[in-house]
């Protein structure tokens, strides 16, 4: 067990940031916490909870639309190379911090 720690925390800081499977573990623990802290709202499944559902898709999707647009401009002039657990990542977040931060504003 602790083997395995160390060999994924040194394959984490092998080329100075996180890639592939360390990024996927670290939205979904973005995403396991966010949901926890919506379940007592979601739980209700009322008109606050559906707002805040369909409004964080609404922004989530111009986000997407924005930074994807950004990202393949960047891609297209070779400055910036993503690989596809990074942008999943991305979106990831995206969409679950979207939902926390209605949440707190509605």
């Amino acid at each position: 067990m602790l083997y395995t720690g160390i060999l994924s925390s040194a394959s984490i800081y092998s080329l100075g940031f996180l890639q592939g499977h360390e990024l996927i573990q670290l939205s979904l623990s973005i995403m396991c916490f966010c949901l926890a802290y919506l379940y007592p709202q979601f739980k209700k499944n009322d008109e606050r909870t559906k707002a805040i559902k369909e409004r964080g898709m609404f922004f989530s999707y111009s986000f997407f639309a924005a930074y994807s647009l950004i990202l393949m401009l960047m891609f297209q002039f070779e400055v910036l190379s993503l690989s596809g657990y990074q942008t999943v990542t991305l979106m990831i977040i995206t969409v679950f911090s979207s939902f926390v931060i209605l949440s707190k504003r509605y």
